[in-house]
């Protein structure tokens, strides 16, 4: 007798969920997995939501909240969970206790059991996350298959949450299908509003919570653009519309002739009643939005000096906003979820104002000045006090421990849930293209998250981050949901998935990559250069060719032998090796600040662009050359600086 599966309930994820086991069982055994018929007494596979199966839901855990459930029954097993999502995550870790691997989004990222059955006895997994958030948002450069791939990944590895910068994210969709950046490629066509109708069919039928908006909200209600950082400095702003914008030295106007980072007039009631309500609108127009998130604009020390502005900070004229959506969400009998940010200006919390109905909230920590070099775990117990408030006068933290202690003053006031916003995977990741010290980083931040009172993450970062390996996306998935499980595992548990029996020298070389590009991580020259840690990289650099060339030897006969997502590892291995090859002599250059510098870089980013229809899957070129030509210019500025 064939294996059978029944489905019970009408959950999207949950049907969902058995296509996505008849699949990959399908390709394991080379079986078909039919459909239990009405009546049959007993099936291989049951799947639902917890009471849809007869499985007790676990005290304390809602509908909301993620808990998966595999349980042997019979010759079989029900896969269950809390909520449909929970059922299509009980499925994946089914299928990887049976050996099945997502290294990277794609058929090229999967390891394939192979499996005389479907059916592989002893698994039983009792099992929720520790954090409640676990989410990826937009940013970087991308196509809309490179967004459906990274939401599908997600699923895989257990995140429950999908954040949509802006309406229609055009600002990321943009960058890719332009291809400004990159001179071998050709602009394609694209229509935003259809990729993002697509993306949206991609969380739900997967059960996934959606979040939307973010920066714009100072633009639109007052009838500008905002759907991007526009610099072309075609926005003409009308009388009426410059009434309403942020007056800083003595002007209101554009900020650096940018709508998006433009602040506006928060004091004034027209001002805040224009953005309230549009919030209401878009949240009536926008049922399948989970969370809305409302912030102000992306600028800093531009804020609105009028004598009404300056009679209260920031972000008290800013709790004012979020209580008049309130109101307004209420009145409508909309229960629409609200965020709110804390991010460079708003650091420093309101003096006078307090949130009416905090229920309603849910609070966003974005500590975008910060460096990664130390972590929220290391610095949770360390008292720092905050910076004196000047407005327009504003210093930023850096340190884990400076970032805490603005969260805290905040904390103080709300004590709803509240998340990290984080941007380990935007830029850093290109400062650490081995990724290990950053990859701590982000996993002891995790740990410290509820040290620090918040409840997940939200991983700001480019959509291809699975080059050269997949640890970083690893730790984000893998230590939100179990931050008990140690980094080496994690680190052991990803090489050895991707490289096979060698994979343990794959990790000892990125280690040590990582470790030996650590004195240059962050930028060298700039704002006071750091002589020690030139010295340091410049030593540093010798080891790393070394390096280089032994693990091309390896490279090489590996790619040879193995086959499928572990040869895939391989190859992509060999292409950071070619990249290293030319990025070394033009750290070398960035470090001594000579002639070479601009040319060893464009050689470096000549070669990516030229391998970029090979590489796109799993790695943002257009940003990894923002990054390389940052360095070029903080180079240049030092040369200048020194004459």
């Amino acid at each position: 007798m064939g294996q059978t599966m029944r489905v019970l309930g009408d959950d999207p994820a949950v049907r969902f969920a058995a296509t996505e086991l008849k699949r990959y069982l399908g390709k394991a055994t080379g079986k078909t997995v039919t459909r239990a018929r009405r009546g049959e007494a007993r099936a291989t596979f049951t799947l639902g939501v917890c009471e849809d199966v007869g499985v007790r839901r676990p005290r304390g855990v809602g509908r909301d909240d993620d808990w998966v459930r595999v349980k042997a029954m019979g010759a079989g097993y029900v896969l269950s969970g809390s909520n449909g999502r929970s059922v299509l995550f009980a499925v994946y870790r089914y299928l990887e206790a049976c050996g099945f691997r997502w290294l990277r989004p794609g058929r090229d990222g999967e390891v394939i059991a192979k499996l005389r059955s479907g059916v592989v006895k002893g698994i039983d997994i009792d099992d929720r996350p520790d954090h409640a958030y676990r989410s990826v948002c937009i940013e970087g450069s991308c196509s809309v298959e490179h967004v459906i791939a990274m939401i599908d990944w997600q699923a895989k590895k257990g995140m429950n949450s999908y954040f949509i910068q802006f309406d229609q994210g055009t600002e990321f969709f943009r960058r890719w299908y332009d291809h400004a950046d990159n001179p071998t490629m050709e602009a394609e066509a694209y229509d935003s509003a259809a990729m993002v109708a697509r993306v949206i069919d991609a969380i739900k039928q997967r059960g996934m919570r959606f979040e939307r908006m973010g920066h714009g909200w100072t633009c639109g209600p007052i009838g500008l653009p905002g759907e991007g950082w526009d610099r072309s400095g075609k926005v003409k702003v009308r009388p009426s519309q410059r009434k309403k914008l942020a007056m800083v030295n003595g002007t209101r106007g554009l900020w650096k002739g940018v709508p998006l980072d433009t602040n506006l007039c928060y004091s004034n009631p027209t001002v805040r009643a224009a953005m309230a309500k549009s919030i209401l609108a878009y949240a009536r127009d926008h049922g399948e939005v989970d969370a809305i998130h409302v912030w102000l604009a992306d600028g800093s020390n531009n804020n609105c000096e009028c004598a009404n502005c300056s009679k209260a900070r920031l972000a008290d004229w800013y709790v004012d906003l979020l209580n008049e959506v309130d109101e307004r969400l209420t009145g409508a009998g909309l229960n629409t979820r609200i965020v709110f940010l804390i991010y460079v200006d708003l650091f420093w919390p309101p003096l006078k104002r307090r949130l009416k109905r905090p229920e309603r909230f849910l609070l966003m920590f974005a500590p975008i000045t910060r460096s990664y070099l130390s972590s929220f775990k290391q610095a949770a117990g360390e008292r720092v006090k905050m910076k004196r408030h000047r407005v327009n006068q504003l210093e930023f933290p850096t340190t884990a421990a400076e970032n805490i202690a603005y969260l805290r003053a905040w904390r103080k006031q709300f004590k709803g849930d509240g998340f990290d916003f984080d941007y380990h995977a935007i830029w850093a990741c290109y400062f650490d293209l081995a990724q290990v010290t950053l990859s701590r980083t982000l996993y002891d931040d995790i740990r410290g998250l509820n040290d620090i009172g918040l409840q997940g993450l939200i991983s700001c970062q480019v959509q291809r981050q699975w080059f050269p390996h997949g640890l970083l996306m690893n730790v984000t998935a893998e230590a939100l949901w179990d931050k008990r499980q140690s980094f080496k595992r994690l680190v052991d548990r990803t090489f050895d998935d991707a490289y096979g029996r060698r994979g343990a020298e794959v990790a000892a070389f990125f280690v040590e990559m990582s470790r030996l590009g650590r004195p240059y991580f962050e930028p060298v020259h700039m704002p006071e250069r750091g002589a020690g840690r030139i010295r340091a990289g410049l030593r540093n650099l010798k080891r790393m060719r070394e390096l280089i060339e032994t693990m091309a030897a390896t490279t090489k006969r590996e790619t040879a032998r193995q086959s499928g997502a572990v040869r895939q590892s391989w190859r992509l291995l060999g292409t950071y090796l070619q990249i290293m090859r030319r990025l070394v002599p033009a750290f070398e250059s960035y470090l001594r600040v000579d002639g070479e510098t601009r040319e060893r870089f464009e050689a470096v980013i000549d070669y990516v662009h030229r391998q970029e229809r090979s590489l796109h899957a799993v790695f943002d070129v257009d940003m990894f050359v923002k990054v390389s030509r940052w360095r070029v210019h903080e180079a240049g500025e030092a040369a200048g600086a020194t004459g």
